[in-house]
């Protein structure tokens, strides 16, 4: 019947396959990515710790390094990368954490929202900022740790959808709601379950915060605030070899940052991974005990 109701010269819909992308298709656009992905760094190196007629040298990074404003502006911009990441998990994480258990219908907004930095430039948040903070209070923008709620705008949409995504991988409401049967407070639970269950999307997003804000140059220089980004321009204007070998080592330093992190994180899943699974395993086994009013009406129930 079924070669009956096949058309003569058609072929079936089982034997259509989808194309496959062979291995050397994939090594080729591999290859490809490298070499545009390198290719700017190992120019940036190779024009940064040269000298025309000295080949390899550190003598560009030594003039930059021994620079007195080299060290306070890097430790300002580190101290801007960690407060404004802490400042964006604090202000999101129980939001969230509130939108999904209260009010899942405002998430479309909320993420609409979050993608506002995106298509407001730079200049116009600095423009309003200003024209709102000179009359509220002046002396607001003379700090450099102002710049503290313009980087958290500037990183929300990384943060906002990091954190979304660890939450949805999570049924949170599932999780309150036994811990509540078991007797545990909402803190309780979101101290030593939700937090826990989402320490790898935190990680994530507080990466991906830091490395935004350790190369942010627009908004601190409209502000006409001195930080680590802001350091390398002026360098490189009279000095482009030591502002090239510091762009190179600050971004080799963020990967190691990242590499270093992702992999403590990994290794701490794989450890804790299978005894969490045994331990959950051997709570949902049900158990093999049974009471004697059982017993007695299975045992009826095989005599009827």
């Amino acid at each position: 019947m079924a070669a009956l109701d096949t058309p003569a010269g058609a072929k079936p819909l089982s034997g259509r396959r989808r194309p496959r992308v062979t291995g050397a298709a994939q090594a080729t656009i591999f290859a490809v990515a490298l070499i545009l992905f390198f290719t700017p760094l190992v120019a940036s190196a190779a024009f940064g710790f040269t000298l025309p007629g000295k080949g390899f040298t550190l003598d560009s990074l030594d003039v930059a390094v021994q620079n007195t404003s080299f060290l306070p502006q890097l430790s300002s911009t580190l101290q801007l990368a960690a407060l404004s990441t802490l400042a964006s998990l604090l202000l999101l994480v129980p939001t969230l954490l509130f939108l999904h258990l209260r009010a899942p219908r405002m998430l479309p907004l909320t993420e609409w929202l979050s993608v506002v930095p995106y298509v407001v430039p730079a200049i116009a948040l600095v423009s309003g900022a200003n024209l709102f903070f000179r009359n509220m209070a002046p002396g607001f923008l003379v700090s450099t740790y102002s710049l503290v709620p313009f980087y958290m705008v500037l990183t929300l949409p990384l943060v906002y959808r990091t954190l979304d995504a660890g939450i949805r991988a999570l049924d949170i409401r599932t999780l309150f709601a036994a811990s509540a049967s078991l007797g545990a407070t909402p803190l309780q639970t979101l101290a030593r379950i939700i937090l826990p269950n989402l320490r790898a999307s935190m990680l994530g997003a507080s990466l991906l915060s830091c490395a935004l804000v350790l190369g942010e140059y627009a908004l601190a220089s409209l502000l006409l605030h001195s930080t680590f980004p802001v350091f390398m321009v002026q360098v490189g204007m009279n000095q482009p070899r030591a502002a090239a070998a510091l762009s190179f080592l600050s971004i080799v330093v963020t990967w190691l940052l990242l590499a270093a992190l992702s992999g403590a994180s990994a290794k701490r899943t794989r450890k804790s991974g299978p005894a969490r699974s045994t331990r959950q395993t051997s709570k949902d086994l049900p158990t093999q005990e049974s009471t004697p009013a059982e017993q007695s009406s299975a045992t009826k129930g095989i005599s009827r």
